[in-house]
């Protein structure tokens, strides 16, 4: 009853913190006014409940450390809340809230807790039994609650559509009130939980017979994993490296392997899932992760050289550090025969570890991943020396204060391009109000002529053109060109014979596909379109420097006046 009331009470707290939050949001009085108050209470709002929910019933865990862990989530996820909003630059009454640090504070969150329920306060040590049917229960009553949440909430509103049939609108206008809203969406969570809770016995046992279900796709995953290291010395790299999703793909694989791994491990009770030859072949399968994550981080690093370092390849970096130490960990097991995989539970820990560091480095100014992303982004296209224009809108819009401080510092930088166009561009990025902020209203020549860079390079737009884009700087051709943070590029050539020059205006600067205009007596019209046949899109628009006019291999038949356009497949 006590463990019930203590639930409820945290879920009944919790609903009405959001409501007013979200009062003083819509109102804009304190601590809407301050964004740093703000997001502090919104994360440790969020945070503390969970703890309280996930702490309950745990055997052997003094009521004072409950006590102490709930203040210390408090502390750390209020100051994670309010570097964010720092981190963001947030102003006024914006959060700061950033979706991919949100889900990395929620993973850090439970990883942590499941680490905390798992660990031996009388033995002082982690118990590998205890951290695995804690992490289970709390996941499953943690998903169970949340879909019993939904649920209840379909019930609403079913029934207040059908009352409102009859007339009887006022249950609809009251669950639409927020007032109602957030205490019974947290209510409703809370107790969902606290019932699961009361349940845990018939929750453990739909926990193990699905991961014995679960155990028997292990073979089957590590066939392919053997499958894979025995084809590549005879397939090599190419294919792999051409779908540039590579170690995307194999990290992926490496988390299926790890997953189905543990479900047939469980808790390590038994000694092995299968009979003595498969759990033998498992294990000597297991070593082909090996290269499968070893080509994951080669894969990864060429992406790093070629392109830099993104948050994307920051969080894929320790997504593929956390691989590394799974694949190394149960390979070990190799070694002691006696058990199958016997190093799973040693491997889990430190995983969840290095995890847990991980994501509070990145999280922090110990590492802050924007900032680090935002210093290799720099580094990366000032090393280029013009060759690689940075990513701007990134920089203004999607990094926080540290891409504004890094547009300051190109703005007042004499690095990049010697005609000034990184100090304007940055200048100008500055000065924007809202993303993808277009051109001003009036569109000087020279503003269209830095916007659209030509090719070849001696050439020169046609004043008639200029003219043109001026005139219809509205249209969807030229109005994405014309924007302040982008470009695009031109190719001017006579592809018709007529002495005269086409003119091909790509949609980007990295886009194989656009539009080709035709002149007559000084005014320009749209002649059509073109794009490259099966081309992924993409290419380096430097290469128009050298492109040239060809020749089609195959002639056009006319019949009867009507021209017939060969389109043959691809060889």
């Amino acid at each position: 009853m006590r463990l019930q009331t203590t639930v409820l009470g945290a879920g009944v707290i919790q609903g009405l913190i959001f409501w007013w939050l979200w009062h003083a949001l819509k109102l804009g009085h304190w601590p809407a006014t301050e964004p740093l108050a703000y997001t502090a209470l919104l994360y440790a709002a969020f945070a503390v409940p969970l703890v309280i929910y996930c702490l309950q019933g745990i055997a052997r865990f003094p009521a004072w450390l409950r006590r102490a862990a709930a203040l210390a989530y408090l502390v750390v996820y209020a100051a994670l809340g309010a570097y964010a909003a720092w981190a963001s630059g947030a102003t006024g009454r914006q959060t700061g809230l950033e979706p991919a640090n949100v889900l990395a504070a929620l993973v850090l969150g439970f990883v942590s807790l499941s680490l905390l329920c798992g660990f031996d306060v009388a033995l002082r040590r982690w118990n590998y039994a205890r951290l695995f049917n804690y992490t289970w229960r709390n996941g499953i009553l943690l998903v169970t609650a949340a879909a019993m949440t939904g649920a209840a909430w379909l019930v609403l509103f079913a029934g207040a559509s059908l009352m409102a049939l009859i007339g009887v609108k006022q249950i609809k206008d009251l669950i639409t009130e927020p007032a109602f809203i957030f205490p019974v969406t947290s209510l409703v969570f809370a107790a969902a939980f606290s019932l699961g809770l009361a349940r845990a016995a018939m929750a453990e046992s739909i926990r193990r017979f699905w991961l014995s279900i679960s155990s028997w796709l292990l073979p089957l995953v590590l066939f392919f994993g053997v499958l894979w290291a025995a084809a590549v010395p005879f397939t090599g790299l190419d294919p792999l490296f051409k779908t540039k999703s590579a170690a995307l793909i194999m990290l992926w694989f490496a988390a299926l392997a790890v997953k189905f791994s543990n479900c047939a491990y469980q808790d390590g009770e038994i000694s092995s899932p299968y009979p003595p030859w498969l759990a033998r072949a498992t294990q000597a399968a297991w070593l082909s992760l090996l290269p499968v994550v070893a080509i994951a981080w080669w894969a990864l690093g060429l992406r790093v050289a070629q392109h830099g370092l993104s948050e994307q390849r920051l969080w894929a970096g320790l997504v593929a550090a956390i691989a590394a130490i799974y694949a190394v960990g149960y390979a070990l097991s190799w070694l002691k025969a006696e058990r199958w995989i016997a190093s799973i539970a040693r491997t889990n820990i430190v995983a969840a570890i290095v995890l847990c560091l991980g994501l509070l480095a990145f999280l922090t100014p110990l590492a802050d991943i924007q900032r680090l992303a935002v210093s290799f982004h720099v580094r990366h296209v000032t090393a280029a020396h013009g060759a690689i224009e940075p990513d701007w809108n990134y920089l203004r819009w999607r990094s926080g204060r540290f891409g504004r401080e890094a547009l300051q510092g190109i703005a007042a930088s004499t690095d990049g391009p010697t005609d000034g166009k990184w100090q304007k561009q940055a200048t100008s990025m500055l000065a924007q109000t809202r993303p993808f902020e277009t051109a001003p209203t009036v569109v000087s020549e020279a503003y269209v002529q830095e916007k659209l860079r030509v090719f070849p390079r001696q050439q020169m737009l046609p004043a008639s053109f200029l003219k043109h884009v001026q005139a219809s700087k509205q249209d969807w051709m030229f109005s994405k060109c014309l924007e302040a943070s982008a470009s695009c590029v031109v190719w001017l050539g006579d592809l018709n014979n007529d002495g005269q020059n086409e003119l091909l205006l790509f949609n980007s600067e990295r886009q194989m596909h656009g539009t080709v205009f035709t002149q007559s007596n000084d005014t320009w019209k749209q002649a059509g379109n073109f794009s490259s046949r099966g081309s992924d899109g993409k290419f380096d628009s430097a290469r128009l420097e050298d492109a040239h006019i060809a020749q089609p291999d195959w002639s056009d038949l006319v019949v009867d006046g009507k021209r017939l356009r060969l389109q043959l497949n691809q060889q």
